[in-house]
């Protein structure tokens, strides 16, 4: 959360769902360890000091998927389609 580019010196762009979204709840408590309400704290901290710039929030994963594969050094997060159980971190550079 705290880095804001990409080793080649591109500009992060961080795509989320909204915290009610059973994906992004799934993504935070599975991948990052916490609830959406710690993560949303931790993102306002960091984007009203000035540290950090905040997520951009999106209504489905179909929209979180577009706008990363059509904004050069964007992440986001899907679920697997093989295995829909597990939540998996996208990264597509373009």
């Amino acid at each position: 959360m705290r880095q804001i580019q990409w080793p080649d010196g591109r500009r992060i762009t961080v795509f989320v769902l909204p915290r009610q979204h059973v994906l992004h709840l799934r993504f935070s408590k599975e991948r990052l360890q916490m609830f959406p309400y710690q993560l949303d704290r931790i993102w306002n901290k960091l984007t009203y000091s000035g540290l950090g710039v905040a997520p951009i929030l999106l209504n489905t994963p179909e929209e979180l998927i577009n706008a990363v594969r059509s904004t050069p050094g964007a992440i986001g997060y899907v679920e697997s389609i093989k295995d829909e159980e597990t939540v998996h971190v996208i990264k597509i550079k373009g």
